[in-house]
């Protein structure tokens, strides 16, 4: 049975935030979340390791993932909970923190 996609308009409100990966010791990275007309989520993006690097297609095929699960309807808030965290309860993994960024930005939304 086909999927389907909710795609974004093309021009789009977009909000950009600055993590800290691994929290208060790690490297600086932007993430960038593009909003629907009624300010709900609907892409991820994020920059901040080096252009070119296995990294850097890693954070963008998991912002390309992430994006598509949203658009087609994922809660942002069970992928959020879905993904690993640490015994002291900080996300696992920057593509983690981006999922739980995701999440806090649809509860603002339905709030």
């Amino acid at each position: 049975m086909p999927v389907r996609r909710n795609r974004l308009p093309n021009r789009r409100q977009v909000s950009t935030v600055s993590l800290m990966w691994p929290p208060n010791s790690g490297e600086r990275y932007h993430v960038t979340v593009g909003e629907y007309e009624n300010g709900a989520p609907g892409e991820v993006w994020v920059h901040g390791a080096k252009v070119g690097s296995e990294f850097d297609a890693l954070l963008s095929d998991a912002s390309i993932l992430l994006s598509i699960l949203i658009q087609i309807g994922y809660d942002s808030d069970k992928i959020a909970k879905a993904l690993g965290r640490c015994e002291s309860g900080e996300r696992a993994s920057i593509i983690g923190a981006m999922a739980d960024l995701l999440a806090l930005e649809a509860e603002a939304e339905n709030a």
